[in-house]
């Protein structure tokens, strides 16, 4: 089975240059760098289409205000949520959103 290539939508890239700008005035900009650094390693694993087609379409509403069939995938320290949807031999990264936000 070939991996599915990952798409990142513009504002993933705003949410995690807020997130790094955020981090950064509370340590370092080298923290905030390593932090991001691991959401995007964490988004490069749904290009495995185990790991990707395993995970069930959201029911929250939040996930599906950015997709119909969005699905999300918690970060491994559970505050982030990676909304995501299939298409084709695609995975694209609609949005990250706060788990304490998600309805």
């Amino acid at each position: 089975m070939e991996n599915y290539n990952i798409i990142v939508h513009e504002r993933v890239y705003k949410t995690i240059e807020q997130i790094q700008d955020y981090i950064a005035s509370l340590n370092t900009y080298e923290a905030a760098e390593s932090y991001s650094l691991k959401l995007f390693a964490e988004i490069q694993t749904l290009s495995n289409p185990i790991l990707a087609n395993a995970i069930q379409n959201s029911q929250w509403q939040t996930a599906k205000n950015l997709h119909p069939q969005a699905k999300r995938l918690i970060t491994k320290n559970r505050k982030w949520n990676i909304i995501f949807h299939i298409q084709g031999k695609y995975v694209i990264i609609d949005g990250i959103i706060p788990t304490s936000l998600m309805k």
